[in-house]
């Protein structure tokens, strides 16, 4: 494509990436970018950037966060942090060579319009390439030849014995055919003369001994390999190299079409400098114009580049982009939107509340009943994640697979385009954020929808069910509640002894399964009669779906070790330890009452703000009562405050202030008091608070496997306006 792409000349480089030390940031190897802001280097790269002593180690690292540097075509470096995506660890040596070790990391900064990825070609013996230190540095570049390749490795020879020999900090980096101008693999090792068996010192150098000669991953392996990890996406569909001929079944349909539209040579030019700079292509600047065979075979070379032609031509000639899009879906390439389009979306995307951004697998299978959905693709739980690199991650391959669904079954005006997949989710998701974020969806997909010649009606209609769909979701079935009331009555032993009133709420509100308050308990047989009242209800249950105990406390029992309460069972052989095998909260209507009517409003209005409202966190700064008085009275809207960092005596007071106006839902750490701060309040507190539940169970079930990595012991204090409370007997509030 000489218009859109000039000729590569033999000394052009590609884009590298440098990746950094994680300790002295220097460079211990390279990478070669990919479509989307990602790049590919080998695992054992990553590994010695995160200092393993073990560089060939097949597991995946903790620490999944590197900084790198992103080498442009003008030699300037952008400093950016990239996020493991995809780990393929080296695989058994054969000899000198092994399989696998490539890694994809996502890079988190936006690169400029100009650093672009490199197209890729199958390798092949006798390939003239060269190769760069992980540095960038122009004088490290070693030329060299690919002298064998089988499509598993290739092994590559210095030409003669001058210039730069490829060697340690060369990895991962590109084997680059200037010839081809583009990349045929990547460089895994370098071939060394043998050292002495005892001090490991070169041996002097013999004539029988290599010279210059290193192996590298194969474009054909790479590819491959990537498919069979699941994850060949993150190639994107790269454009043929320079000389190379598409054969798209879509080229002469769109050809005749950009004939049609775009004969004149002036509009032409226009046009593709426009889709030319919002796709990333470089152009010739002399004011020519491409021929339409070359524009044609643009669109169907590069997925988002008609698209960006039809949202160019649409204000202007709506039934030529009509034209066009139903000639390019003959081809397999084109994706549905733009790269401004898919910037947007994303965008917008990235602000929804993240209690629904929880829920993003369950909205797309709402939308999509009938669609195959990958599970990996949906699996998960950091759609919620408070790293915004992250979550944009996941969207970015959520909204890529989505793009190529088709549109629904549903009757749609005569003469226009069926709802695609990717717009029915975004009108879920719509359909569940507040004002804001939903105003700026339904804006986004009304102009897409009118670029693809989609009837508002039909785009309404698929809005109204998500509507429905939405409704029925504020108001689902809740998980039932075993709520038990319980009072403390020490023996004259000190031991503890417990009497327990039981109630169930499977939806219909509280109905009394026990009396129980007529004999004393210890913790086990509490525990023993608690799992008897839950078990049957797993009958009725959804797959998933957990029981909730529900502790009504005075505020002296706030902080009861209920949660660790076990009953070992019939036959001692499976213990049932209570708020590690449901979730567990408290609550403590007598501080509500003694509160009078001055915060129930409060408690009502926080509650409705539980999945936006945000949250207070408590410390040592904030002060005692009354600094959490100013604080609780500034932040109206918060339904969630977190305790950590105050001794044991003063955060007692915190939290029954917190209940006492009105906060639905605190936690804390019960052991933990001083400055040195809870773990598990670190641990949770970033969980949007609809979540708290599950997530404070599952670290207390972690507490029973590595207690000194879990070492916490945290309280969840919840009180949901929206179902009922059992009639208690309380205290007389007027009484203290």
């Amino acid at each position: 494509m000489e218009w859109f792409r000039p000729v590569p000349s033999p000394g052009q480089r590609p884009a590298t990436v440098s990746v950094l030390s994680q300790f002295d940031r220097e460079a211990v190897g390279s990478g070669v970018l990919l479509p989307h802001d990602r790049f590919l280097t080998c695992a054992h790269v990553v590994n010695c950037a995160l200092g393993r002593e073990d560089t060939t180690c097949a597991e995946r690292p903790a620490q999944e966060v590197l900084k790198v540097l992103v080498h442009g075509p003008d030699g300037h470096a952008h400093a950016c942090t990239a996020r493991l995506a995809v780990w393929i660890p080296p695989g058994a040596a054969n000899g000198v060579e092994w399989d696998g070790d490539l890694a994809v990391l996502d890079i988190v900064e936006p690169l400029p319009r100009d650093v672009r990825p490199p197209h890729w070609q199958a390798m092949a013996e006798g390939q003239s390439v060269r190769a760069w230190h992980g540095s960038g540095l122009h004088a490290t570049v070693a030329t060299a030849r690919v002298i064998s390749c089988d499509g598993r490795i290739g092994y590559v020879d210095g030409e003669g014995l001058s210039g730069v020999a490829i060697d340690h900090g060369y990895s991962g980096g590109p084997l680059w055919s200037g010839e081809a101008g583009a990349v045929v693999g990547l460089v895994a090792a370098a071939l060394t003369p043998p050292h002495h068996p005892t001090n490991g010192t070169p041996l002097a150098y013999s004539p029988q001994h290599v010279a210059r000669r290193s192996w590298g991953i194969p474009w054909q392996r790479i590819r491959a390999e990537l498919a069979r990890a699941g994850a060949e996406h993150v190639l994107g569909r790269p454009a043929p190299a320079a000389g190379e001929r598409a054969v798209d079944p879509a080229h002469r349909a769109l050809a005749a079409v950009l004939g049609r539209a775009l004969a004149d040579p002036q509009r032409r030019a226009d046009c593709a400098r426009t889709v030319a700079w919002r796709c990333g292509h470089h152009h010739r600047t002399d004011g020519s114009a491409p021929s339409v065979d070359e524009f044609a075979r643009l669109l169907t070379t590069d997925a988002r580049a008609l698209p960006a032609l039809a949202e160019v031509l649409h204000p202007a000639a709506p039934h030529a982009v009509a034209e066009l899009l139903a000639a390019g879906r003959m081809s397999g390439v084109p994706r549905l939107l733009s790269p401004g389009e898919l910037g947007e979306l994303l965008g917008l995307l990235g602000e929804v509340p993240l209690g629904t951004a929880a829920r993003f697998p369950s909205v797309v299978r709402a939308a999509l009943p009938l669609a195959e959905l990958p599970g990996a693709l949906l699996a998960g739980a950091d759609w919620d994640s408070p790293d915004r690199a992250v979550r944009t991650a996941r969207l970015t391959a959520l909204v890529e697979y989505l793009e190529g669904l088709r549109g629904d079954s549903r009757p749609v005006p005569e003469g226009t385009s069926v709802v695609p997949g990717l717009l029915r989710v975004v009108a879920y998701v719509a359909a569940l954020c507040p004002p804001a974020p939903r105003d700026g969806l339904h804006r986004w997909s009304t102009a897409v929808a009118a670029r693809l010649g989609i009837h508002q009606a039909a785009l309404e209609e698929r809005r109204a069910d998500a509507h429905e769909w939405a409704e029925r979701q504020r108001t689902p079935m809740a998980a039932p509640r075993v709520l038990v009331r319980l009072t403390t009555h020490p023996d004259g032993d000190g031991t503890r002894r417990y009497r327990l009133w039981l109630w169930c709420d499977e939806g219909a509100g509280p109905r009394r399964v026990s009396d129980g308050g007529d004999r004393l308990r210890t913790a086990a047989q509490a525990a023993e009669d608690i799992l008897t009242v839950i078990e049957p209800l797993h009958r009725a249950l959804p797959a998933g779906t957990r029981p909730v105990i529900e502790l009504i406390v005075d505020r002296e029992g706030l902080e009861l070790p209920v949660d660790q309460w076990e009953w070992p069972g019939p036959a001692g052989l499976v213990p049932g330890v209570l708020g590690a095998e449901y979730p567990l909260v408290v609550t403590c209507p007598e501080l509500v009452q003694r509160s009078g009517e001055r915060f129930k409003a409060a408690l009502r209005h926080r509650w409705a703000r539980l999945d936006d409202g945000g949250a207070v966190h408590i410390d040592r700064s904030t002060g005692g009562k009354n600094g959490v008085y100013a604080l609780l009275m500034d932040q109206l809207d918060a339904p969630l405050a977190t305790v950590d960092g105050v001794p044991a005596d003063v955060r007692v007071e915190i939290v029954q202030v917190c209940l006492a106006m009105g906060m639905p839902v605190v936690l804390w750490d019960r052991d933990k008091g001083g400055e040195a701060g809870s773990h598990a309040v670190r641990t949770v507190a970033g969980t949007p608070p609809r979540r708290l539940p599950e997530t404070v169970r599952a670290y207390r079930a972690k507490t029973l496997g590595c207690p000194q990595s879990f070492p916490g012991r945290p309280v969840l204090a919840w009180a949901d306006v929206d179902r009922d409370m059992p009639r208690l007997e309380l205290a007389d509030p007027t009484e203290t």
